[in-house]
């Protein structure tokens, strides 16, 4: 597996039904693998999130393309 550019650590990685302390792993802006906490290659970039929730691969899908008034918005046609 190819070195990660990024690495996101958190002591609350929430993936599947747990929460845990864990390192996500990024390349190319893709999430390549999840790690131990302490998992961090050397010269890898690291973002330290202490306690924030990381929750790797979630999209935030929240619209209101139905507001009414609101067509003249710039991504009412493509809900985006």
């Amino acid at each position: 597996m190819d070195k990660p550019d990024l690495i996101i650590r958190s002591r609350r990685v929430v993936v599947l039904e747990t929460v845990s302390p864990a390192t996500v792993h990024i390349r190319d802006g893709i999430i390549t693998a999840l790690g131990e906490w302490d998992e961090v290659p050397a010269q890898t970039l690291l973002v330290d999130a202490g306690d924030a929730v990381v929750m790797p691969g979630l999209v935030d899908a929240h619209v209101h393309v139905n507001e009414p008034g609101r067509t003249e918005w710039e991504g009412f046609t493509t809900a985006t």
